[in-house]
Order: C-alpha cells, then sequence, then structure tokens
C-alpha cells in the first residue's frame, strides 16, 4: 500500500521571494528578519510568521512543554526545503508521496496590493517547480494564483501546470 499526504506544506527559505521576484517588487517581498527571539519572516513590513512549524518536528509529542511560536531559521529539518532530504524524511514515515502547499504564502494572500500578491505567487510557483521536479513521481506542488486578475491567473494557471504542478490554491 502506499500512503501518500495529500496536505503537505514546504518551509520556505528566506531568500525565495527576495532572489525570484519581480524586481518592482524587492522591496516590499518576504523576508526574514532575525530578531532576539527568533527569525520572522515579514510582507511588506508586517511581521507575518517564524519558523517554528518548521523547526519543531516531533516536538509535541516528545516535549510539548519546549513548544515556542518562534524559531530560528538553522533550526528547520532540511527536508522542509530541499528535495533530496524530503525523499529521505518521506521514506522514514513510509509516505509514497505529497502533494505539497506553501506555508508562508498562505498568509501572502493578505497582502493588500493585487500587483504584489501576483508577483508573490509567480517568484512561488518557480520554486516550488523546481523543488518537486527531481520526482515528479512523488511531490506534487499546488500553485499560489491571484485571481483578482482573472486573465493573469489563467496565464499563471498555464505557467504552473506546464512546469509540473498539478493544482492551484486561491
Amino acid at each position: 500500500d502506499k500512503i501518500i499526504s495529500s496536505d503537505s506544506h514546504v518551509i520556505e527559505p528566506p531568500d525565495l521571494w527576495t532572489s525570484r521576484i519581480d524586481p518592482r517588487f524587492k522591496e516590499q517581498a518576504p523576508r526574514v528578519v532575525s530578531e532576539e527571539n527568533g527569525d520572522w519572516w515579514y510582507i511588506d513590513g508586517q511581521r507575518i510568521n517564524s519558523y517554528q512549524g518548521g523547526a519543531y518536528a516531533g516536538v509535541r509529542f516528545e516535549h510539548p512543554e519546549k513548544l515556542e511560536m518562534s524559531a530560528r531559521w538553522e533550526d528547520v529539518r532540511p527536508g522542509g526545503f530541499i528535495p533530496d532530504e524530503r525523499i529521505k524524511d518521506m521514506d522514514i514515515d513510509g509516505v509514497y508521496g505529497e502533494v505539497i502547499y506553501t506555508t508562508v504564502g498562505l498568509l501572502a494572500y493578505n497582502t493588500p496590493s493585487s500587483d504584489l500578491l501576483t508577483a508573490l505567487c509567480h517568484a512561488y510557483n518557480g520554486w516550488i517547480a523546481e523543488f518537486c521536479g527531481p520526482y515528479p513521481d512523488r511531490l506534487k506542488g499546488i500553485a499560489m494564483v491571484n485571481v483578482d486578475d482573472i486573465e493573469g491567473a489563467i496565464l499563471e494557471l498555464e505557467r504552473s501546470r506546464d512546469a509540473g504542478l498539478v493544482g492551484a490554491m486561491i
């Protein structure tokens, strides 16, 4: 029997958007800022999330008292952002395949600027297609799409499909 996870998430690397976004949006792009209590994502100047989801794998079962709302990038399991490591983790867990969604990108949908959201989706979709590319039978990426601009959304869906992504969230 093959186990398929239909709701898995990546942990986006700190430079995902700053290195890939349309240069017009570079200053507004999601970025990581190291603070005293952890590394935090900021989008367009607003603090949104830390790396706790990727840094505390298994902790809630073994040491729930150690769970915090913040974490450091260097504590994130490599399987969250490196495909070869992801496959190793999946093999350990007995999971054959995953349908993979964004993590930080979920909060990007709160961005008031439709143009910025479109640029965020485009940059993420290129990255997740590359992430899944080496293992097309096991890693199935889900695109981010901004439907504020229907024609642009259709183009992004087509581009994402052509890059190997298998679905989209809106």
